[in-house]
């Protein structure tokens, strides 16, 4: 199956809780994925004698200790800040992002991230690098710097494959089978295998350095043994490539709700022209470019973190998170997001989004991407991961002479504020696993229905993941994904009397 369950598993790990402000459920599930990478933040009273309330959702990727991580600090970082203690919930939220990355770096703090991980550290280390399924890119939708650095053009029908799920370095995986039935009609009368030989010592001989590369192609072209082996694995890869191109498509538009409220940006750094910065040049691509050949089975073992490398300062887990933190404190909403979880609030019932996802299409963050020093392929950061802002995911930010703001994924949030008035019913925070299925308005509309009903929160949530679930993984961009999910009925604007009329009417009825 991949990075599939043969089945899914629909078991949900669920919580509510209610003051006087918020009553609010959650539910999470794993799904049809191989593991549960999501992590969530309640918190009703965030001091004693506080009226804030913090809700959090945390998508992992490359693993869930970064998620659970922040899950357990956040709330507390935000308070701890200097822009929550200066009455600053916007500065308070960005702070309280950017410090987790700050932390994740601190060697003190790896013995709780391995903890956080558990589970068999090879194993994790196995399914991290992509053995049972590479993440596989088409070499034709790299950019024109790299393509030269690679030695190939956009016709070159070469499929990617990642060393490893990150930035460390691409393999060519081989020609096209149109090439090859070329290679072989000119070699006709020669052995499959010194055909096969053949084939794969000119995709080596297409990269500049390639069969030289220290540690990963050895110190020639490949063996016709070498060479037989991958050929007999391509019908799996392209299998793979086929499931991965699936998966990194682009993502569906953005829904185009407006609002008649307040809600505005602060402090978003990422303005600027894309056509006003620089691009790399081929020189520069070449440089930083680490290829690998394709030898028996694929790359050698990466280590776990850079820090295993044995080449200095410990570096950060390589896992990382998206994040959506909503804030509600005297009577205005102030939700942060980094990545593609989603915060939206039912007016009335009329959805009110908090948040926007953060892609590497998107011409902005693309053109932060493209000065740290990046690029994009397939919708991903250097043909990677497919979010441009997020929690860890610390091999992108090492862009020393730059701040965190201009790193090519940055843990700086979008940050938009509201002031909560009358009809404001209830809040919505999930992560992608919901909002590939559901817009943000079909969410409210699937939320208020149950709760004008008479469900709770929590039941509303667990039926929004049952609801979002797909029966099998043949349609794997929607519903496969794992899914969490917080409701929070905001009780100082009218829809607790909302809901007892609906009750009221309801029993008058049966």
């Amino acid at each position: 199956m991949g990075a599939y369950l043969s089945q899914p598993i629909t078991e949900k790990e669920t919580a509510e809780g209610e003051n006087e402000l918020f009553r609010y459920g959650v539910a999470a599930m794993q799904g049809w994925r191989m593991d549960m990478e999501d992590a969530h933040s309640t918190v009703l009273r965030v001091e004693p004698s506080s009226d804030a309330g913090i809700f959090a959702v945390f998508d992992g990727h490359g693993g869930k200790e970064v998620a659970k991580y922040a899950a357990v600090h956040v709330p507390q970082l935000v308070v701890e800040s200097e822009g929550y203690r200066g009455g600053q919930t916007a500065l308070a939220l960005s702070q309280a992002f950017l410090a987790v990355d700050d932390l994740l770096v601190l060697p003190e703090h790896r013995e709780e991230l391995k903890a956080l991980r558990g589970g068999d550290k090879e194993e994790k280390q196995k399914t991290r690098r992509g053995e049972e399924e590479p993440m596989v890119i088409n070499g034709g939708s790299l950019p024109d710097h790299i393509l030269e650095a690679l030695g190939l053009t956009a016709e070159s029908g070469v499929s990617i494959r990642l060393v490893r799920n990150g930035a460390r370095g691409l393999m060519v995986e081989g020609l096209t089978e149109d090439e090859e039935d070329e290679e072989a009609a000119a070699g006709e009368g020669d052995s499959e295998e010194s055909t096969a030989a053949s084939s794969e010592e000119e995709a080596v001989a297409a990269v500049p350095g390639l069969a030289g590369a220290e540690g990963e192609g050895g110190e020639g072209p490949l063996s016709s043994q070498d060479a037989a082996k991958v050929k007999a694995k391509r019908k799996r890869v392209e299998a793979a490539a086929a499931a991965a191109l699936r998966r990194s498509g682009p993502s569906a538009a953005q829904d185009a709700e407006t609002s008649s409220g307040d809600t505005g940006a602060v402090g978003s750094p990422f303005d600027a022209d894309a056509d006003a910065l620089p691009v790399l040049a081929p020189s520069a691509a070449e440089e930083e470019l680490r290829v690998a050949a394709v030898v028996e089975d694929g790359a050698s073992p990466q280590p776990d973190t850079p820090s295993e490398q044995g080449e200095g300062e410990y570096l950060g887990p390589t896992a990382g998170c998206t994040a959506v933190c909503a804030l509600v404190k005297a009577g205005v909403l102030t939700v942060a997001n980094a990545g593609d979880s989603r915060c939206v609030l039912s007016r009335g019932g009329v959805a009110l989004a908090m948040t926007q996802d953060h892609k590497p299409d998107d011409p902005a963050e693309y053109a932060r991407i493209i000065n740290a020093g990046g690029f994009v392929a397939d919708g991903r950061v250097n043909g990677s991961l497919n979010l441009s802002r997020a929690l860890g995911d610390m091999e992108y930010k090492q862009s020393k002479e730059m701040g965190p703001e201009h790193q090519a994924v940055t843990a700086v949030p979008e940050v938009r504020t509201e002031t909560l008035q009358a009809g404001d019913e209830f809040l919505i925070l999930a992560c992608d696993g919901i909002w590939d299925v559901l817009t943000v308005q079909e969410a409210v509309d699937f939320a208020r229905e149950r709760l004008l009903s008479g469900k709770t929160p929590r039941e509303v949530c667990e039926a929004m993941c049952d609801h979002c679930l797909a029966p099998d993984t043949d349609n794997c961009g929607k519903g496969c994904d794992n899914m969490s999910v917080i409701v929070v009925v905001l009780k100082d604007y009218g829809f607790p009397e909302t809901l007892a009329a609906a009750r009221a009417a309801a029993a008058t009825n049966a």
